[in-house]
């Protein structure tokens, strides 16, 4: 379940299927569909690097072109 924290840091992409979670004290794992994507260290961890490495995910894993929403066909 993604928390409201959760949503606050991922933003836009807490709705493409990426959740974050502690793994430890001082770790938090990004995750998308089941995969870790990164791991942060807490205290280096902000909203703008989560953002930034989920775009990046998309981009180098799936294509993605940078479209928060789906492209009609």
């Amino acid at each position: 379940m993604t928390t409201e924290v959760q949503r606050n840091a991922l933003g836009s992409f807490a709705e493409l299927g990426f959740t974050v979670d502690h793994e430890g004290d001082e770790t938090i794992r990004l995750v998308h569909e089941g995969v870790t994507v990164h791991r942060f260290s807490q205290l280096g961890a902000t909203a703008e690097t989560l953002q930034a490495e989920c775009a990046r995910h998309l981009v180098l894993k799936h294509g993605w072109g940078g479209a928060l929403w789906q492209e009609a066909k």
